[in-house]
Order: C-alpha cells, then structure tokens, then sequence
C-alpha cells in the first residue's frame, strides 16, 4: 500500500527545509516553513505518483495509476453508498412543527449531590430508543440519565448553585461490543482492548481540576474494563466557582468525540444564585442540532469517507439535513403572551446558526455569553453561534396576539462562511415554531412583570475583573491550519502544526495572563475552545495569506510598515465575540487575538491547583475536526506564591 499523501507532503516539506538555512523542521510550517508549501505540491506530486506505481501490484503497467483511482471508487462504492461523506442519502420527509418542545429533566445538584462521599450524584450513559418525530420510528441514541429509563438525548440538565461543590459520579452502562457507528482506524483514538464504546465527561465551560476535566484520554468503556492512560477517577467534583451560566457536558473520548456526540451523549449545565434568581428565572435550554436519518429512524452517519484511501471513514464536516431542539425534530413550543428567557446551545458537530426570528417586529435581548451575563443586554436581529457556543437571550411575545407563530430560522452557510447558503436543504433554514397561547401551562422561564422592569444586569457582575492588555507576560502565535490533498480536500487539520500526540508547548503560568494569536490560514472558520478558562477577546486582524505562504511578508511586523502581512489595523472584536467567552471563532485569513488569565474571573487564584493532573486542552469545537488530531494540550505551571494565598484563603473562611 503506497504511504499516505500527507506522510508524502510532510517528508518532503521536511526534506526541502532541512536544505535551507533557519529553517526548522520541528517548528512547523505556521513559522518557518509555510513559504516552502507552494514548493513543496510540486515536489510531493511527484513523490507521491512514484510511491504509488512503485507499491501497486500493477508496479510496471502503464495503467497501474488509473487503476488505482478506480480502486478507491470501488471501496467506496462497496459501502452503503447512502452513507458517503457529504452524499448522505435525504432523511424521509417529516412534517414540520407536530410533535411539542419536550424538556430534559432537571436536577438539582445542590440538593442531590455536595462534597460528602454520601450524595454523590450518579449519572450513567446508556444505549436508548427515543422517539424524535411523530412519523419516524424510534432511534437508538446514546444518552445521559440517572438510569436506563430516565436516561435522555440530551441528558438532564443540571442545576447548580454559584460557590456551592458538586460531587457527580459518571459511570458507563453502554454494553456495545462495537460504537453504534463506523469508527474510522486510520485516527488516533481510544482502541479499547475488549471492545466497548469508550467515553469521558467534559464540562465544557467549567473551571475545574484537571482530574475533573474529562481529559481526552482518561476514557473509561463498560464497568471501566478499559481505561486510558490518563484515567483515575469516575468521580468529578465541580467546584462552580463561577458567575452564573449556562455550560455544557458533553463526551470528549479521544478520537470518537463527534460519534458520540452525534448519537446523543450531551447536556446543559447551568451555574445559578439566590442573586441571579431574585433577578431572573432560571430559562429554558434550546439545545439545537442538526442530524441525518434513515426511514428506520437509525442516525445516518457517514461511513465512508472524502479520501477513504487515507481515512477510510472520517469526514471533514458532518452536516445533517433534519434540525431538532432538545431531542425533537422540528418541534413547536406553546408560549404565553410574556417574555422568555431560553438559554441557546449549538450542540451541532460542525454547523455554525445565525439564528433570526421570522417577524421582523421582534429581536433577541441578549443578556449573556459562554461565561455569564454581559453588563447591559444587546438588542439583536440575529445570532451567530458556533459549535459549543451558548447565548443567554430573552424574547418578548408580550405584543402577540393569541394564535400567532413566530418561527426561529437559520440563514448559517455550511461550511461556514464559504457555503452556498443556496444549496442548504429547504428545510434546516427553520428550527423552531412559538405559538402564542394564552392558555397554555409553559411558565417556567417567564419572566414576571418586577423583573422585567427592574432588570439591572450590573449588579451581579461587581466581582468579575476584565483582563488588561498590559498585564500580559507573553504572547503565542499559533497557526490553525488545514492540510489538504492535491484537489484540496481536507486530509487532516493541526494546531500550532501540532498534533494532540507532540510535546506540550503552551505552559502558562497559573496567575499569570497571556495573549494567544489565533492565526486561521484557511478558507473557513474554525471554533477554538479552550479548557479550564473564560478569556475576552482583544481584536481581529486580517492578512494576506498568499503573502504569508510566499514568505513574503511578517506577522511580526506592525500593519503600514514595509513587510507585514496584515492588510488592515486590528478592529474590535464582532459583538458575538465579546464578553466572556470559551470558545471563539476564528475567521480566515484574521488573526484572532484572545486575552487569557489563568485565575477565576475575579483574578483570585483557582481554589484548585491547576497544575496538577494530566494538564488540559484546547482544540477546534468543530468535532469532525477534533477527531483528526486539530486539538492540542497545555499544562498550567505552578505558582508557589498564588497556591500559598489560595491556602490562606481557604483556612480563613473554614475559621469563620
């Protein structure tokens, strides 16, 4: 078998670099090699054709590379061709807006779990069938519950209370032999020794230890039968010593995240206070996602993938042409002549909403980001979310009269932003249906009359700290790059033109602040999610990546000055980039620049220490992305002065 196209390009990259002077293989090509990509397609062309002839079985045959070609399209036609990468057969056609908004449960973890071995809170995944649509037939998920029968897709949403420990115990119960879909061999993934369905529990937004965190490989398959290599515990304390938010849980097993997520293993998890609620209802999480189906009412998952030469099964993108709102496929929600507040989540694998309201009379309030509540609310006519993305918003029916809809639409191109909006299936532009009902029973998440009125954001926010520019001790540039084929079709994608299995490179300092240059050198956006922090972006500023790839141009050098790249001054962040964020997208050919600080939001030293355990990541929330090695670890440094004032702290507050 010849060697893959990216073991080609690589080697020859390495080889040409090694022949110039100041040019480091190691140091990939974000920094000193990326002029040397438009020489090295030649030269690899060339290597790769010889590679191939040379290891055919038709070695010598005039037709051996024709044949080859044709070799791959009968593999990939050998599959269920119903199946193929961004060819998904259509799911059965489903009437929109029959079946009602369903809820996942809620939990109280304040009241079910605390810090005593004694109410730990078990939740379990398990294999399920869930009914999504009246004319489908049931499909089976995996799902989050606190048993077989309560278990759901999405899973419970957990109630937690600012400042108050949470002690959740996450176990296993999928019994497969084998994942529910087709898991692509070529990835670095878990490769669990007895089989099994690998997961572990990220809390996606929450400052945690990294014990806590839901490393990639600390994944466990059925009664931890199989564990990773960094795996200790099933047992995850929250600390939420966070402003009140909306954060998520999701799977983050290496190499299998957007299966899992896929086939249902998510949830909401919402930070709250006694302040916050004096203030504001809790809300009604919109957990949106986009999904494929077969009339059996099984998840049509790709299963042969763009380049199945190279990666067999994996696709860049998974897209779905059916879009559902808490586990109910194109569903309605009876609302009350009052305002709302929904707490939004875009749990998509890699689609990116822009999100309107087809009334042109209404807006979105806007009232919170990923980290929590902004300091006033931001009238808005549309919202862009990317994967992992939530925004806090309340909607206004007060003005409708008994029987009017209002549909939620969707306008976001895929892949984002360089899609034809124009070849989007008809029926993902619509999401939700709001039915004015005045008789209905919804009330939860309305808010009263008082809180309307008297709704002073600001007065929550009195503990949280901005970051400064100035405070910063270093700064990273780090590409985020997309490595294609001869015809452009993504292969693999890096970070730092790393992968999640090279050297740790990123090793802040806890306490300390820092600037990471989010460098995008393709044609479309990418998500970046950082674990362990809420960070603010700075600004964004556009280059010339053609120049940039020639070697012609600096990014070390300031814009209007002879031999910069950048084409424009930085400009301020767009208005959904701002606030506390975990994630932000990245556009292409920017550079986005994000501010860090590796404390809690008030700049007080995490009651944890960072710098124990395996260390975190950050990566791509594009999870098809994720997969295929576009993810990263850092590891937090220990601050022996911060850990001392940490400790003093804590022995304070045990002496009041």
């Amino acid at each position: 078998m010849p060697p893959s196209y990216l073991a080609v390009r690589i080697t020859s990259f390495r080889f040409l670099c090694s022949l110039l002077p100041h040019c480091h293989p190691s140091h990939g090509s974000v920094y000193s090699g990326m002029a040397l990509r438009l020489l090295s397609r030649y030269f690899v062309h060339l290597l790769w054709l010889l590679a191939f002839v040379h290891s055919s079985p038709l070695a010598g045959n005039s037709e051996a590379h024709e044949v080859g070609v044709t070799l791959v399209k009968f593999h990939a036609s050998s599959t269920d061709v119903g199946s193929e990468c961004q060819m998904l057969d259509p799911s059965p056609s489903l009437t929109q807006f029959v079946d009602s908004l369903t809820f996942p449960p809620l939990i109280n973890l304040t009241a079910s779990s605390g810090i005593s071995d004694e109410s730990v809170l078990t939740i379990g995944a398990y294999k399920i069938i869930q009914k999504l649509h009246r004319d489908l037939p049931p499909t089976p998920m995996y799902a989050f519950g606190t048993s077989q029968k309560t278990a759901s897709a999405p899973g419970p949403t957990l109630l937690a209370t600012e400042d108050v420990e949470a002690h959740l115990r996450w176990e296993n119960h999928i019994r497969d032999e084998t994942h529910m879909f087709v898991i692509d061999e070529s990835l670095h993934w878990a490769r669990p020794t007895h089989g099994g369905v690998p997961i572990v529990v990220h809390l996606h937004g929450g400052e945690v230890a990294s014990a806590s965190d839901g490393h990639p490989d600390a994944w466990f398959t059925f009664n931890a039968t199989d564990t990773g290599t960094t795996f200790s515990t099933l047992e995850h304390r929250y600390s939420n010593e966070q402003p009140p938010t909306a954060l998520w849980y999701h799977d983050h097993a290496i190499g299998i995240t957007r299966l899992n997520v896929a086939a249902g293993l998510s949830g909401v998890y919402i930070i709250s206070s006694p302040e916050e609620q004096k203030i504001l209802p809790i809300g009604l999480p919109l957990v949106i996602q986009d999904k494929q189906f077969y009339k059996s009412g099984e998840i049509n998952f790709p299963m042969v993938g763009v380049l199945p030469d190279y990666h067999l099964n994996w696709c860049a993108e998974y897209f779905g042409d059916t879009m559902l709102v808490n586990g109910k496929i194109w569903p309605f929600l009876k609302v009350l002549p009052r305002s709302y507040r929904f707490r939004l989540l875009n749990a998509c694998n890699a689609r990116v909403l822009i999100l309107s309201l087809d009334n042109p009379q209404m807006h979105f309030l806007q009232i919170g980001t990923d980290g929590g509540l902004l300091h006033e609310p931001w009238n808005l006519t549309s919202l862009t979310m990317a994967p992992a993305e939530r925004v806090d918003v309340i909607i206004d029916f007060s003005n409708l009269s008994n029987g009017t809809s209002v549909i939620l639409n969707n306008s976001g191109p895929t892949p984002f932003p360089s899609g034809d909006i124009a070849q989007m299936p008809p029926k993902t532009y619509a999401v939700l249906k709001f039915i004015v009902d005045e008789d209905n029973d919804i009330s939860n998440g309305v808010l009263d009359e008082f809180q309307t009125a008297n709704m002073n954001l600001s007065s929550l926010l009195i503990d949280q700290k901005p970051i400064s520019e100035e405070d910063a001790v270093v700064s990273r540039m780090l590409g985020v790059v997309e490595w294609d084929d001869s015809n452009h079709v993504p292969m693999t994608f890096t970070l730092d033109n790393r992968t999640w299995q090279d050297d740790v490179t990123q090793y802040p300092m806890e306490g300390t602040t820092e600037i990471w240059e989010l460098m995008n050198l393709r044609i479309n956006a990418h998500p970046i999610h950082i674990h362990l922090v809420q960070f603010q972006v700075l600004n964004q500023q556009t280059f010339s990546n053609r120049s940039f790839e020639l070697g012609t141009c600096s990014v070390n050098i300031a814009y209007g000055e002879n031999g910069s790249c950048y084409t424009e001054p930085p400009r301020d962040p767009y208005i959904y980039q701002r606030g506390w964020k975990d994630t932000v997208i990245t556009w292409p050919n920017v550079v986005t620049r994000v501010l860090i600080r590796f404390t809690q939001r008030n700049g007080l030293p995490f009651k944890f220490d960072p710098s124990g355990g395996p260390g975190y990541a950050w990566h791509c929330h594009i999870v098809d992305h994720e997969d295929n090695v576009m993810m990263r670890p850092f590891v937090v440094t220990a601050n022996e002065s911060l850990r001392a004032l940490s400790r003093n702290m804590v022995s304070k507050c045990k002496d009041v």
